[in-house]
């Protein structure tokens, strides 16, 4: 059996993976390149749009509702045991790493752990802000990236953008609608 994770799915030839100015960012060569999704049809043909894919987008999977009821089962909010909530946590891993080189014990689970896993597990499936929001991660200075808050080392941001924006629209539409603090 092997330790590797096969969710590490990332493209890097032709990469500058270092990001160093914010105008780099916009450059598609600069960072990361994801390979998690392809526009191809189930026979393996391109799909009819090269400039837009028409890949089904997954919106709910089995792996998000075993982290989802691990993390529950952690917070207090719904029964079970830590140790239900570690067998959740090991059959997402056991997938990834196909079988349990990567399974952890019941001491070692914590949320910061979840949150890591969801952030593996279900990266570019658009869960990640509210993961962060979710767990006081996304405007602290508790959880930092490269280019949180504009600077190249991260910082922490105004606690406002853990909420969106009404849309002015909407508050036009509607005079009930009070726009949310610090917009």
């Amino acid at each position: 059996m092997t330790s590797f994770d096969r969710r590490g799915i990332f493209g890097t030839k032709g990469q500058n993976l270092d990001i160093n100015t914010r105008e780099d960012i916009a450059i598609f060569n600069n960072g990361y390149a994801v390979l998690k999704f392809k526009n191809i049809t189930s026979d393996g043909k391109t799909g009819s749009n090269v400039d837009f894919p028409d890949t089904d987008f997954p919106m709910f999977r089995l792996a998000d509702v075993y982290l989802m009821a691990a993390e529950a089962i952690l917070r207090g909010a719904a029964g079970g045991s830590k140790a239900k909530a570690t067998e959740y946590f090991n059959i997402v891993r056991q997938r990834a790493y196909t079988g349990s080189a990567g399974n952890i014990t019941d001491n070692m689970l914590n949320l910061d752990l979840i949150l890591d896993e969801r952030g593996r597990e279900l990266y570019w499936e658009c869960h990640r802000r509210t993961d962060l929001v979710r767990f006081n991660k996304f405007t602290t200075a508790d959880y930092l990236w490269a280019w949180k808050g504009g600077v190249s080392q991260g910082q922490a941001v105004d606690s406002k953008f853990n909420i969106f924006p009404i849309p002015s629209a909407d508050i036009s539409a509607n005079p009930n609608l009070k726009q949310n603090p610090g917009y």
